[in-house]
């Protein structure tokens, strides 16, 4: 094709025919221009393609993880829920003007567990490689709004779960240097140890200790409760606007 090219423009100079001479340069330099235009408009076109490629597979697998963030909550919401209740009706015993130094030893020797749920370990991956990779920034923006309000609001109430977690340690720690609890499969004290610990035991010390250390964990559950619940309503939410979105890529 280049030879035939050069052959005319050759052919259109010995015959000194200068006016078709240029009319043909311009043309062919036309011809050049609308080339690259079109290598241009098909390279912007695979490169939106790989674009669009991965940001479905990204918000692929961001539904992924909300949904298996959904079976982890709704599979140990049922625990936190009872766990938070047990420490309630505890307290309550007590607080009754009935209640007496029986029924603080009952509750604090044999029925009272300071131990806690671990927390859930969500499933963030996705959100974290959209947000690396600037993937997050392309989306529509009614979504990446949608996307970044449950987030935001997912990671704040985690902070607060987390930082009244690292307070309960440390009153757990005081806690169970001081006294037993109900034999767990992670504490069996045995009754030689049980019966001395409780012997002589400093009530006024005891009671501000159960009180102190319920509370904390009434606010650690009521805190876990609440992130959990809105992890699990807004995920939901989520998920069918993510399935709305990813519509369009099929």
């Amino acid at each position: 094709m280049i030879k035939f090219f050069r052959h005319i423009r050759q052919r259109l100079l010995s015959q000194n025919k200068l006016s078709k001479y240029l009319l043909y340069a311009i043309g062919e330099i036309i011809l050049v221009v609308i080339g690259i235009l079109i290598a241009l408009q098909i390279n912007n076109w695979n490169e939106e393609r790989k674009i669009n490629t991965s940001l479905r597979k990204a918000l692929s697998a961001l539904k992924s993880d909300l949904v298996q963030d959904t079976l982890l909550i709704s599979e140990h919401l049922q625990e936190v829920n009872y766990q938070y209740q047990l420490n309630e009706s505890l307290r309550e015993r007590i607080a009754q003007p009935r209640a007496t130094i029986d029924t603080l030893f009952k509750i604090t020797q044999n029925e009272f567990n300071p131990n806690w749920n671990n927390p859930i370990y969500y499933n963030t991956n996705a959100y974290e490689s959209m947000n690396k990779t600037g993937l997050v920034e392309i989306i529509d923006d009614t979504l990446k709004a949608h996307i970044k309000d449950y987030y935001n609001g997912k990671f704040y109430r985690r902070g607060m779960v987390e930082s009244i977690t690292n307070d309960y340690r440390g009153k757990l720690a005081q806690y169970v240097d001081r006294y037993t609890f109900g034999s767990t499969s992670l504490h069996d004290q045995g009754k030689l140890i049980d019966s001395l610990v409780w012997k002589d035991v400093d009530l006024s010390h005891l009671a501000a200790s159960f009180q102190g250390i319920s509370n904390f964990k009434r606010i650690l559950f009521r805190l876990t409760k609440d992130e959990m619940e809105y992890s699990l309503i807004n995920s939901r939410g989520l998920i069918q606007h993510l399935n709305q979105y990813l519509i369009t890529y099929d």
